[in-house]
């Protein structure tokens, strides 16, 4: 199989028109049917069912959309990394980050591409739970996440970077409507929140709202970031989130609240496994930006 092949087949996958994909890709119809024909006889099953009125995915053929589009982002990378390598950017740091942190990494981005010219930061935005997976698969060089992320054997070592607490989040529309000082303020609206499986964040949500007398009336459960806030931005319900993520997403209709309380505290940290030698990850871990917010927090007095 080659490249053309699976950009074909994911398109076709994602239109079901020959048609289209063909328009898509300035070829004629028949020749993006002999390109998928050609697949199927490589790998040896039928990915389509296609007759004069209808195109649908073979059970093989759903299941090979995954595999085809992590061949071809596997292959985007390699290339992409090869001509880093070629062009002198011999090093190299694969870093997995929270939105929430974006501040900091892109500080931390700033002052280690003047300092280091010649590596190459790849960095790859994660949400809760998919963080946690990557921490304990020991997929990357460095974690921008939180501390509650940490496992709790010694395999990972991290900094504090930042300790803060966690915010509301309302519709501008409601928000002077809200006491945070009377959480019952609250129950005439609707509650959308984090997914079960972020489950440290989820627990720590819910014993704030247990603390105050709240019994949130959640509506919908998101797995990412930027869809609670697009759902407060409209309207449907408010949420609990830290409140970096301001940073990184603008909403114009979003209202943060700061949540007091130890109950509240989040610490972010940057992490790394420490049995990784990578010698360009070691020297991102020594940038100003986050050694002198780590002696900013040793300073600051932190209840647990």
């Amino acid at each position: 199989m080659d490249t053309l092949q699976l950009k074909l087949f994911l398109s076709v996958a994602q239109t079901l028109n020959f048609t289209q994909t063909a328009s898509e890709f300035f070829m004629t119809q028949p020749t993006v049917s002999n390109y998928i024909k050609s697949l199927e006889n490589s790998i040896g099953v039928k990915l389509l069912n296609r007759d004069s009125r209808s195109v649908s995915l073979t059970p093989e053929g759903q299941e090979f959309v995954g595999y085809a589009s992590q061949m071809l982002t596997i292959q985007m990378e390699a290339e992409n990394r090869l001509r880093n390598m070629s062009g002198g950017r011999r090093g190299y740091i694969h870093i997995a980050m929270l939105s929430s942190a974006a501040a900091l990494f892109s500080e931390c981005l700033t002052e280690f591409s003047q300092k280091q010219p010649g590596v190459q930061v790849d960095v790859d935005v994660k949400e809760g739970a998919e963080m946690m997976r990557a921490i304990s698969q020991f997929a990357y060089d460095i974690y921008f996440a939180n501390r509650y992320m940490m496992p709790e054997n010694d395999s990972i070592k991290y900094i504090v970077t930042g300790t803060d607490h966690l915010h509301l989040f309302a519709h501008r529309d409601i928000a002077d409507k809200i006491d945070m000082n009377d959480w019952s303020t609250l129950q005439k609206y609707h509650f959308v929140s984090v997914p079960e499986t972020d489950f440290a964040l989820s627990r720590q949500i819910k014993s704030i709202c247990i603390n105050r007398g709240f019994v949130p009336d959640v509506i919908n459960f998101y797995n990412r970031a930027d869809t609670l806030f697009m759902a407060v931005n409209s309207g449907i319900g408010v949420t609990i989130l830290p409140p970096q993520l301001l940073y990184f997403f603008n909403f114009p209709n979003v209202v943060s609240k700061p949540i007091e309380g130890d109950d509240a505290v989040v610490h972010s940290v940057v992490a790394w496994h420490k049995n990784r030698t990578n010698p360009d990850a070691q020297k991102f871990l020594q940038l100003e930006a986050i050694l002198s917010r780590e002696h900013a927090n040793e300073k600051r007095p932190q209840k647990e």
